[in-house]
C-alpha cells in the first residue's frame, strides 16, 4: 500500500531546506496546501538572500535563495502568511566573508564545527535581539483557514 493515497490529509507540511531545490516551487507549494486540512500549517526553513548565492548553492542544486519578498511571492493561493522570519544573524556574515573573499564551493570540516559550536548558539542569542530581521535562513509559516 503506498504511503499516500490522494484522500490524505495533513495538520502541518514542513520543508527543511527542500524547497529551494525544487524548479517549480510555486506549484510545489500549491500541492502542498491542498494536502492540508482547514487549519493547518506550511511551514519553509530555506537558505535566505540570492546574493550570497555562490557556486556551494549550484553544487548542492540550489535553484535559488529566499528573501521576505520572494517567499511571498510563492506563497501558495488560499493560504494565509502567518509568519516570514530570518534565523542565522550570525551565520550572515561568515556566508558574507565566503560570498565576497574566501569564495569557497565547499565549507571545511573546521569551519562546519565553528559554526556548530560558535556561530549557532551565538546567533541563537543575537536573533530575537534583533527581532528575527537578519539572517542566513529564512522560515516561512502559512495556515489554511478553518
Amino acid at each position: 500500500m503506498p504511503f499516500e493515497t490522494a484522500g490524505d490529509r495533513f495538520d502541518t507540511i514542513v520543508y527543511i531546506d527542500v524547497l529551494e531545490h525544487i524548479e517549480d516551487d510555486t506549484g510545489e507549494l500549491s500541492g502542498a496546501s491542498q494536502r492540508l486540512r482547514p487549519g493547518g500549517c506550511l511551514i519553509v526553513l530555506s537558505p535566505a538572500h540570492q546574493w550570497l548565492y555562490t557556486p556551494f548553492d549550484a553544487a548542492i542544486g540550489h535553484f535559488r535563495r529566499y528573501s521576505r519578498s520572494s517567499l511571498r511571492k510563492v506563497s501558495p493561493p488560499g493560504l494565509r502568511i502567518e509568519r516570514i522570519f530570518y534565523l542565522d544573524a550570525v551565520g550572515i556574515a561568515a556566508s558574507s566573508v565566503n560570498r565576497l573573499f574566501l569564495r569557497q564551493s565547499m565549507p571545511t570540516a573546521e569551519q562546519l564545527q565553528m559554526w556548530d559550536r560558535w556561530m549557532i548558539p551565538v546567533s541563537r542569542f543575537v536573533d530575537p535581539m534583533l527581532m528575527q530581521r537578519l539572517g542566513k535562513s529564512i522560515v516561512g509559516v502559512w495556515r489554511k483557514p478553518l
